[in-house]
């Protein structure tokens, strides 16, 4: 598997970067042009359960792996202490995930929030 990581300021201003480095990844692997819009929404989702709508004092670390046809993303947040991150998707969230990605989820991991996304190239 290969994997390309980046850490950026956990603000939403720079969620550009890590959508265009997913779609740059999805286009690498022949996704089509929705298929890499709605990894966008994807990326979009869940890096605002981490970022919030304001920003948060911190980084986010986030990592793509490609593997054959498939894209996976994770991310965590590495943030000032106090600051509290949802750890559950909402029910429309859900919803807009399941339809855009294979897999989609939060997490928490000894107490550092985080995300994990991943999605193939349909054949």
């Amino acid at each position: 598997m290969d994997k390309v990581s980046i850490s950026i300021p956990a603000s939403p201003e720079y969620l550009q970067v890590v959508r265009l480095i997913a779609a740059g990844l999805a286009s690498r692997l022949g996704f089509t042009i929705d298929e890499i819009e709605d990894l966008k929404i994807a990326v979009d989702e869940l890096c605002a359960y981490l970022t919030g709508t304001q920003g948060r004092d911190g980084d986010l670390n986030i990592t793509f792996g490609v593997e054959g046809s498939g894209l996976s993303i994770t991310g965590t947040a590495t943030l000032a202490p106090g600051q509290k991150v949802r750890t559950e998707l909402t029910e429309f969230s859900q919803m807009i995930l399941s339809t855009v990605v294979d897999e989609a989820r939060l997490d928490q991991a000894n107490g550092v929030p985080g995300f994990t996304l991943s999605k193939m190239k349909s054949e």
